[in-house]
C-alpha cells in the first residue's frame, strides 16, 4: 500500500522505515532510501526530468527526514512524496534514462578533479573581468586589425566558422 508519510512516520501505519523504501513525485522525481545507519537516512533522489539527468546523495537524521519527506496538507511547503515499502524500486527506468559511468560524490569533488587535470597540463585559470570579455567580444565582431600569426588567424576563423553554424 502507498501513502503520503515516510514509513514509521505515522504509527497508525504500522510500517518502518527501512533500505529500499523509496517514494515518487508528481514530478517525476524519485527518492531511495539506501540505509539507516547511527539515526541517519542515507538516501538518493533521482530528478529523471532534467537533461542530463540527475542523482542527488544526501543523508539526514531520521526524524527530520520523515517529517521532511512526509506530506502534511496543512502546510503550504509540504510536497506530496508517495511513498511505497512494498513494492521495488524501479531500477529499469532509472538506469534506462542515466548513461553508464563513474560519478563524482559531490560538486566539490569534481571541481577538484577538474584542478587535478588543469594541473597536470600545467593550465592556469584566472579571473576575467566582465568588460574584458565585451570588449573581446566587440573586438572579435568587428574583425579588428588585431596582429596575430597564420596559425592564430586560421584558429580564430575556425571559431568563427562553428560559431556561425550554431546560428543555423
Amino acid at each position: 500500500m502507498s501513502t503520503y508519510d515516510v514509513p514509521g512516520h505515522n504509527p497508525m501505519n504500522n510500517d518502518e522505515l527501512t533500505p529500499g523504501c523509496w517514494a515518487e513525485h508528481e514530478d517525476g522525481s524519485m527518492i531511495f532510501v539506501e540505509g539507516i545507519e547511527s539515526g541517519k537516512v542515507i538516501y538518493s533522489m533521482f530528478d529523471l526530468e532534467t537533461d542530463p539527468p540527475m542523482e542527488y546523495r544526501d543523508a539526514m537524521p531520521e526524524k527530520g527526514f520523515k517529517k521532511h519527506f512526509s506530506w502534511d496538507p496543512n502546510n503550504k511547503n509540504s510536497e506530496p512524496w508517495l511513498w511505497k515499502d512494498k513494492t521495488s524500486f524501479p531500477w529499469d527506468t532509472v538506469m534506462g534514462i542515466f548513461k553508464d559511468g563513474t560519478k563524482f560524490p559531490s560538486a566539490l569533488d569534481q571541481i577538484n578533479a577538474a584542478k587535478r587535470v588543469a594541473d597536470a597540463m600545467v593550465i592556469k585559470g584566472k579571473k576575467i573581468e566582465e568588460d574584458s570579455i565585451a570588449n573581446r567580444l566587440r573586438n572579435f565582431n568587428a574583425k579588428s586589425k588585431v596582429v596575430v600569426g597564420r596559425k592564430g588567424k586560421v584558429i580564430m576563423d575556425k571559431i568563427q566558422r562553428a560559431i556561425g553554424e550554431l546560428r543555423v
